[in-house]
């Protein structure tokens, strides 16, 4: 482990100095916390239901990156881990059908707002609805929990810029063993850092620890979308600093992740550095188009990717029998 960034870690992994992108995480927790089924910090939902964990970037790192992944497959395992009973619905607004979705999702999220529980929908970005308006047909929701609220007709529910819908309802929570869902999300950890999202090509995404190369070769050879690298990299930085407090949190629970938590801290920093040379790039008029110094961030990825590769064998090692016993399918539980 290199000493500098070892010397550096414990400090740095607490102060991200970015704004943090928000996630579908974010959303989640504003909902469980408000109804009271998730009393921990969001880096521990986050870490819990193993979303932290996610890599996968668009080969030429599209501002798309963060969000390209199967939604409807990992929110459902999300809720699933920590005992939430879920249900969800998604598609394409350009679809004929959609009319008729669009209807039954209105009623299904003004039945859950009745009920006193927010639903967290995607209007290009993952957002909570908090509460309607029957007689002006209008939904109230936050992009942020500290957010004021915006407005958003019914009739206008699923037609975002981007050609996707979504909506995630919770119904119900089931107890489940806080120390067995610690256990499972860093098996879920090994999971995700090994197997790419079969819903992404590989021709044009890359996910896991493989996500590195991607980034190290659009950098290398200028094959990069500067804006959407700017973003990515943010997002992903902000994703590190939760990976980092989950383990670290968790290891109080379980005392044989300090470890694990001390590369993911060590990680933080790095992703920490990898930030402050984005933000150490000339000032730019707003209409100019984003650059970034990419030789710059290539050695700190390949640290990155040092890091988080160590991280995820310490895991391999930590919880070798059950990881072995799934076989070839480790996310199988």
């Amino acid at each position: 482990m290199n000493s500098q960034h070892s010397m550096q870690a414990s400090g740095a992994a607490d102060q991200p100095r970015v704004p943090l992108a928000s996630s579908f995480a974010d959303a989640m927790h504003q909902v469980l916390s408000a109804k009271g089924w998730f009393t921990l910090s969001k880096p521990m939902l986050a870490g819990m239901t193993a979303l932290c964990f996610r890599l996968s970037v668009h080969r030429q790192l599209h501002r798309e990156s963060p969000t390209a992944y199967n939604w409807m497959a990992e929110h459902t395992v999300a809720a699933d881990l920590i005992g939430i009973v879920a249900s969800q619905a998604a598609g394409f607004h350009f679809m004929p059908t959609f009319p008729l979705y669009q209807k039954q999702a209105i009623a299904a999220i003004r039945q859950s707002l009745e009920q006193g529980t927010g639903v967290v929908c995607w209007k290009d970005r993952f957002v909570v609805i908090s509460r309607c308006d029957d007689e002006q047909k209008l939904f109230y929701y936050q992009e942020e929990a500290s957010d004021p609220e915006r407005e958003l007709p019914y009739d206008q529910f699923g037609k975002n810029e981007t050609p996707y819908w979504y909506g995630q309802i919770y119904e119900g929570q089931i107890q489940k063993d806080l120390l067995q869902v610690i256990r499972e999300s860093f098996i879920q950890a090994v999971y995700k850092a090994e197997v790419h999202d079969p819903m992404l090509p590989e021709a044009q995404y890359a996910c896991g620890l493989k996500a590195y190369d991607a980034m190290l070769e659009a950098l290398t050879d200028k094959t990069y979308d500067a804006a959407g690298a700017y973003e990515t990299l943010f997002f992903y930085a902000g994703m590190k600093q939760d990976t980092a407090a989950y383990a670290r949190e968790a290891s109080l629970y379980w005392p044989e992740l300090e470890g694990i938590a001390e590369h993911y801290t060590v990680l933080a920093a790095v992703y920490n550095e990898l930030t402050d040379a984005l933000n150490g790039r000339p000032a730019q008029a707003p209409e100019a188009p984003c650059s970034i110094d990419a030789e710059s961030l290539l050695p700190l990825l390949r640290e990155a990717k040092r890091i988080e590769t160590a991280a995820i064998q310490s895991i391999r090692h930590l919880l070798r029998e059950p990881i072995e016993n799934r076989f070839h399918d480790v996310g199988l539980r």
